[in-house]
């Protein structure tokens, strides 16, 4: 269900799960995330060799002890690695069997470091249509040519389009070119003027990765329609007006990525 810019209160959006308190994009993360009552997981899809669909941000394995890319490893040996605290990489499939119920998700599409990968965008569509997931579902990527793919397969499907520090400009035309319903900007590119800008355009303003209480704050004042938060727990609290100051272990704001 699409939604209307600034008419409610922002999402919580935990970003690889409740990535502060577990293993980032692990099964773990995300059932810890449904408990501290996200709206919302953001995902990092991935495609193995053998074209299987697999939840994990980076595009090589060496962040898991692996070597080498997901796209040349098989499913199996990227589930011989240690996502974190005995947690193995989860597949989609998985994760929505598990969790697609429970919670809405924004399924980040990626790429390699040889461009994208071949069916990624078809292939999670159709996870998702299996299920009868698709109207809950948000599918995002920094890379236009993906978001195209992906709206020439599933005319139906709700987008957003990421826009990093790195290329800040034309995020509207961007967003208009593949019919997205949302803009998902870097916390620094944040200020009045763009909130107000993409409201005017019908589109929902998500920002990554706030963390410190004092910026989600700031955001939520702006107008936001919602926040990537790796503390989904911390957000919670701030919106139930419950939360007890600054947490003892504090993250900060991430580098510029989702």
């Amino acid at each position: 269900m699409r939604r209307t810019p600034g008419a409610t209160a922002p999402l919580v959006i935990a970003h690889r799960g409740a990535s502060g308190r577990a293993p980032e994009n692990t099964l773990a993360a995300y059932a810890l995330a449904v408990e501290q009552r996200a709206d919302m997981i953001e995902i990092d899809l991935h495609r193995t060799r053998d074209a299987a669909i697999v939840v994990i941000h980076d595009a090589d394995l060496r962040g898991l002890g692996g070597r080498g890319e997901i796209a040349d490893a098989t499913l199996e040996e990227v589930r011989a690695l240690d996502a974190g605290s005995g947690q193995r990489v989860p597949t989609l499939d998985e994760v929505l069997d598990r969790f697609g119920e429970q919670i809405a998700f924004n399924l980040e599409l990626k790429s390699g470091s040889r461009g994208a990968y071949a069916g990624l965008e078809r292939a999670a569509v159709e996870a998702v249509e299996r299920r009868g997931l698709l109207a809950r579902t948000l599918f995002s990527s920094f890379e236009d040519d993906i978001l195209e793919r992906l709206r020439d397969c599933a005319p139906a499907a709700r987008i957003g389009v990421l826009v990093s520090r790195r290329a800040p400009d034309r995020w509207l035309a961007r967003a208009r070119a593949v019919a997205a319903e949302a803009v998902h900007l870097a916390s620094s590119l944040l200020d009045a003027a763009r909130v107000e800008r993409a409201h005017a355009a019908d589109l929902s303003v998500f920002v990554y990765t706030v963390d410190a209480l004092a910026a989600m704050r700031r955001l939520i004042a702006l107008g936001v329609d919602g926040l990537f938060t790796n503390f989904p727990d911390r957000m919670r609290a701030l919106l139930d007006g419950t939360e007890r100051g600054s947490p003892a272990r504090r993250r900060g704001e991430r580098r510029d990525e989702a």
